[in-house]
């Protein structure tokens, strides 16, 4: 099980911290680096350029849609790449056709219920379970979203991916079923040694 320190980009830092982008300790962790624009704006590239190489390993969400996001920040020498589980069929599968590097990522809702699990998303992870990606990214917003998810997940549902789960607690949470969970994304400032 791979555990990656997540933050932030807050343009010249990572957040939680402060962290500066050039910081050495960030080069101690595999990182795991959010992007939230919303699914507009650009994603600096430039600096991006610069910073991949320095760092151990690094995914990204960068909060969007587009398969050519995924595929910039890959060329880049990201080690994955998260595309919204909502985004269309046809960017998922363009995203997919050229990488097995793509991680689909359901940022979960501040108001999470049951009804949103049975009528929204276990619908859309039975459809994406045939589209190809095999790893998905659970994000909680609130303390308990990502277990109360985690545990409800049908079985061929929980079969049919890899999970990753970024907790709101910032840390592991009790499940059900620990042995289907690939990956924990965890609170960065911790897993890094807080900010200088």
């Amino acid at each position: 099980m791979e555990t990656w320190a997540r933050f932030v980009w807050n343009g010249d830092s990572l957040l939680p911290g402060p962290f500066p982008l050039d910081d050495v300790r960030l080069s101690s962790r595999p990182l795991h680096i959010e992007f939230r624009r919303n699914g507009r704006g650009g994603l600096p590239l430039d600096a991006l350029r610069i910073l991949i190489p320095s760092w151990d390993k690094v995914q990204f969400d960068p909060d969007g849609f587009s398969h050519r996001e995924v595929m910039d920040l890959l060329l880049l020498g990201a080690e994955r790449v998260c595309i919204d589980i909502w985004a269309s069929d046809k960017e998922i599968e363009l995203g997919h056709a050229v990488t097995e590097r793509v991680l689909l990522r359901e940022r979960l809702p501040t108001e999470l219920n049951a009804l949103y699990l049975t009528d929204e998303l276990f619908p859309r992870l039975k459809e994406l379970s045939h589209l190809g990606p095999g790893g998905i990214l659970l994000v909680g917003r609130k303390k308990g979203d990502v277990g109360f998810v985690h545990d409800r997940l049908p079985r061929d549902i929980l079969a049919s991916f890899d999970w990753w789960l970024a907790p709101d607690e910032g840390n592991e949470v009790p499940l059900k079923n620990r042995g289907s969970v690939t990956g924990w994304v965890l609170d960065g400032s911790r897993l890094v040694g807080g900010s200088q």
